[in-house]
């Protein structure tokens, strides 16, 4: 009986690719027409990289996106399409609403053809990060001290952080509900101050406000971190590298500006090196 035509082909391919594994050792495969993955970025300021020039061609005006943020270096090193839909002041609920002109409910980037997602979000909620600021830096005068930050705000901001809690476990549910084959990566806030001490010249904070913001801040991680294993997500740690480089530092060693002559970003938020560490440490965790 003679062989098929189709079992013919075959052999002639089989030997074709033979002779050349035979002669180079490499057999070229075309990947002009493989997808690139799909890449969404939700997220505050902090993603958005507010201040770091220059802003993101086409981004909303209300939302500060930098060409330079961890988002736009982690798809350049990837190869990824990018959706960047971080926006400078995002609370959780800017997920599902609209926050400004331009700038729908974040969500609505998310796709059952989304591959990665990246969240850094929860500062704003309960108004922790500016509220803080602005109740700390009331500092008063040499003659008539107030007290400390802590005292003074009697709770209210850890409070808020644990109120937070449940709206990150809902918006991570909310991903998994749109992106359902989405790698989600939840990232820590970089430590804008010191854990010790203070910069009176740089920031308008005691040593005892200042630890006091920092510990907001640590415990506002730890929520985070929480939440992300308690949903089966990845956490990626930006604080801990981040250390020895906050705001109260020299400005070749700072990755974070302070709140007096910030350069290349808004004051207490990450300049370009901040950025570019964060994006090492996405990296690191996709990798």
């Amino acid at each position: 009986m003679r062989p098929s035509r189709y079992k013919s082909r075959l052999a002639v391919t089989l030997a074709s690719v033979s002779a050349l594994l035979a002669g180079t050792g490499t057999v070229a495969v075309s990947t002009a027409d493989t997808p690139k993955p799909n890449y969404v970025a939700l997220g505050a300021s902090f993603s958005a990289g507010v201040g770091i020039s220059p802003s993101a061609t086409g981004a909303p005006a209300g939302c500060g996106r930098s060409e330079k943020n961890f988002p736009r270096l982690v798809a350049k090193a990837k190869g990824y399409d990018l959706t960047d839909m971080s926006c400078g002041g995002a609370q959780t609920r800017h997920m599902t609403e609209s926050q400004t002109t331009g700038q729908p409910g974040q969500f609505t980037a998310l796709s059952e053809s989304t591959d990665v997602v990246t969240l850094q979000l929860g500062y704003n909620d309960g108004n922790v990060y500016s509220g803080a600021i602005a109740d700390c830096s009331q500092s008063g005068s040499m003659s008539s001290p107030l007290a400390p930050c802590e005292v003074r705000t009697a709770g209210r901001y850890p409070a808020e952080i644990l109120l937070t809690g449940p709206k990150i476990a809902g918006v991570i549910d909310g991903v998994k509900a749109r992106a359902p084959r989405a790698r989600i990566l939840v990232l820590a806030y970089p430590a804008v101050y010191p854990s010790q001490g203070n910069c009176p010249l740089q920031n308008p904070f005691s040593a005892e406000d200042t630890a006091f913001l920092n510990r907001l801040e640590v415990q506002l991680n730890d929520m985070l971190r929480t939440q992300a294993l308690a949903k089966g997500v990845e956490f990626v740690d930006t604080y801990t590298p981040s250390v020895g480089h906050d705001s109260c530092k020299s400005q070749l060693t700072r990755w974070m500006e302070p709140y007096s002559n910030p350069v290349g970003a808004i004051r207490l938020h990450p300049n370009a090196k901040g950025h570019q560490h964060m994006a090492e440490a996405v990296l690191d965790a996709l990798d």
